[in-house]
């Protein structure tokens, strides 16, 4: 018949319409105009309300029966005889107006799920709502709705017992996500990205799908949809075109980024943040089966923390250079295509960005050092000549000093055993008790001198040490002030400033009386070489007597010279990596390669020497021990004078300086003899 301009069947199929859930109905139960048989052509519309109030109501609220919208009746779902039950239904009222979306749906890891009888895989209604309270997109309130999207997926992603009862690969998704800028984004009422922007609506594909819109070879593509530039800059990259050639390790979007915790770049936990970035790239750049696989030069990662811009970043800086600030963020290129930023003739201008006036010599050597490879002989050979040199040196002094302490000890034994014959047969007096003389063995301003260059090369040692090992445990607490700024090395720069003043105070001390007579005393002779000769044999039983020293011995001044020499190397290094910006105009960035490595094992040879040969000679010798004082109080007894320094102690004695017999015995009423120790 014609009904509207267009033809309907009339036909009701009656053994169906027994079957539906409305068999047991007759005509008019539904039918309410028909008052007679047969009935009028045109009857009144059949109305569900009558029985179904309830969800006809809701229905008139939804998306479906709103006025304005796709208006449906009942029947464009439910069917008007044959009506089934609703579970039996399943998708089929959707695909009549959806197909293209049922059909992938179907094809989906959910519809996949339902076809192999998993019943809590996620169906239309469980995204979407109750059918007949179905709601638009753009409603606030609907489960689909931008800002709610995350939730509904989370009612089954967040569900700990169905992610492990179903092996989901990534089990806190949803708490991740609203972790991420992309949620904070999203609740602010921000175009940001939710579950579908990344993993689609309805056709969601399991990651190892090439269809799937994250497919690794895809997720540029995807996260393109939103960061179109920095996609296309990627696409470009060596990264870029790695993956597209089917190199499967070539980081994309999310090896970088995150997946579903994606933070800001400004936040500090963000693995592109600027003290993380370098440690993500490390993620690769420093796994060993990646770098040889694609024929990377090895040691990138270990080169870089190991120049000031590394250590710098290792210890919480966010203005020291890091991976990204010289490569790029997305765009990154090899070093010969013209358009990369570390190209040759770009370093300039990419040095230039923080080191203001760079100069072609920014160029002039290797950016990534590695000492272990000899492709750079000078700075290779100048790392093999310290390292040689802090052996034989520092072993020297330890074999020296072994030999001095074990003589001593020896002595030691045999003095407490009573035998006092033989510690005079080598060289040792019982001398005579009483009241000791003190004479001055360093001015007020030679102690003042000491103090400050102790008190600078102390903070010096720890802190450049604490800059060059950030991660160790003895400078952890140092590094933790910080929170990215520089603290350690401005407490160094400050402690070389103290050197320096100390250094030009000593300078001018030897202009004075006093001072000249200090170095004339100190300068090396001849029989400086023979006192160590004669010593050493000593040392090892081929000598009874130890030599005669004068007012300084070889020990005295072989370290004087050294703090001299290493002063001047550390300071002269230290000034020139200071102000890089000005040594770099002058000469080229190996120069500063060059110093870094001198002030380094440089500082590494005098800690060593402080510690094997003066702290051994003031602290840890028999003679001296738990401390000589004299470095507080300038004073030195009679018997150590005579014992340590004879030749000093005769030459003030025929000058008239000492007296011939002093008398040394206490007096009568038991108080000190001619003169008291000084008080420490």
């Amino acid at each position: 018949m014609e009904a509207g301009g267009r033809s309907v069947s009339v036909f009701v199929d009656a053994p169906r319409l027994k079957g539906s859930v409305h068999g047991s109905f007759q005509c008019t139960d539904c039918h309410a105009g028909i008052k007679e048989v047969p009935h009028a052509e045109k009857l009144p519309p059949v109305s569900c309300k009558n029985c179904h109030d309830e969800a006809a109501s809701a229905f008139s609220h939804s998306v479906h029966g709103r006025p304005g919208g796709p208006q449906l009746d009942c029947p464009a779902c439910h069917g008007a005889h044959d009506i089934q039950p609703a579970a039996t239904l399943k998708n089929a009222p959707c695909r009549q107006c959806h197909d293209a979306t049922v059909t992938g749906y179907l094809d989906s890891i959910h519809g996949q799920a339902v076809a192999k009888g998993i019943t809590e895989a996620a169906v239309c209604g469980d995204c979407h709502g109750k059918v007949h309270t179905l709601l638009s997109q753009s409603d606030p309130n609907s489960p689909t709705n931008r800002k709610n999207m995350a939730a509904t997926c989370g009612r089954c992603h967040a569900d700990r017992a169905l992610v492990q009862r179903y092996r989901i690969p990534i089990p806190e998704a949803y708490q991740l996500y609203q972790k991420s800028v992309h949620s904070r984004a999203v609740e602010a009422g921000l175009p940001a990205a939710t579950c579908n922007n990344c993993h689609r609506s309805h056709d969601i594909l399991r990651t190892a799908s090439p269809r799937s819109s994250i497919y690794r070879q895809n997720i540029p593509e995807t996260c393109g949809r939103c960061h179109g530039d920095e996609a296309k800059k990627f696409l470009e990259s060596i990264h870029g075109t790695g993956m597209r050639q089917g190199a499967t390790e070539a980081p994309v979007c999310t090896d970088c980024h995150g997946e579903h915790l994606i933070r800001a770049a400004q936040d500090p936990n963000s693995p592109v943040s600027v003290t993380q970035v370098s440690k993500t790239c490390a993620s690769c750049h420093g796994v060993t089966r990646i770098v040889q696989k694609y024929n990377i030069p090895t040691s990138r990662v270990e080169s870089y923390y190991n120049t000031y811009h590394g250590l710098a970043v290792q210890g919480g800086s966010t203005v020291a250079a890091n991976c990204a600030s010289c490569h790029g963020n997305h765009l990154i290129l090899p070093s010969n295509d013209p358009r990369s930023s570390i190209n040759k003739a770009n370093l300039p201008a990419t040095c230039g960005r923080c080191h203001p006036g760079a100069s072609a010599n920014f160029a002039e050597g290797p950016v990534h050092l590695s000492l272990s490879e000899r492709r750079e002989p000078i700075l290779y050979y100048a790392r093999e000549f310290y390292l040689v040199l802090i052996l034989v040196t520092i072993g020297g002094m330890s074999l020296h000093n072994g030999l001095d302490f074990f003589r001593k000890l020896r002595r030691d034994y045999r003095q407490r055993g009573g035998s006092a014959d033989t510690l005079a047969a080598e060289g040792y007096d019982s001398h005579v008790p009483g009241a000791q003389r003190w004479f001055t063995r360093m001015t007020a301003s030679e102690r003042w001198q000491h103090g400050t260059l102790l008190v600078s090369f102390i903070v010096l040692v720890y802190t450049g040490f604490a800059l060059k090992f950030p991660d160790a445990w003895f400078f952890g607490w140092f590094t933790a002030l910080e929170n990215g700024y520089a603290i350690r090395g401005w407490t160094h720069r400050g402690a070389g400033v103290i050197l320096i003043l100390a250094g030009l105070w000593h300078l001018g001390y030897l202009w004075t009386r006093h001072g000249r007579s200090y170095l004339l005393d100190m300068l090396p002779r001849y029989q400086d070489a023979k006192e160590a000769i004669l010593n050493v044999l000593h040392l090892v039983g081929l000598r009874a007597e130890s030599p005669r020293f004068g007012r300084f011995s070889y020990i005295e001044k072989a370290e004087y010279w050294a703090l001299i020499w290493g002063s001047g190397v550390m300071i002269t290094t230290g000034l020139m990596l200071w102000f890089e910006n000005l040594t770099l105009r002058f000469f080229p960035l190996w120069v500063v390669d060059l110093l870094t490595i001198i002030h380094y094992y440089e500082a590494w040879l005098a800690t060593l020497a402080i510690l094997v040969w003066h702290f051994y000679f003031v602290i840890f010798n028999p003679d001296a021990y738990p401390m000589n004082w004299y470095w507080l109080t300038g004073k030195i007894s009679e018997d150590a004078l005579r014992h340590e320094h004879p030749r000093e102690y005769e030459r003030l004695l025929t000058g008239g300086q000492l007296d011939a017999d002093p008398s040394r015995a206490a007096s009568a009423d038991g108080s000190a003899g001619p003169t008291s120790p000084p008080a420490t």
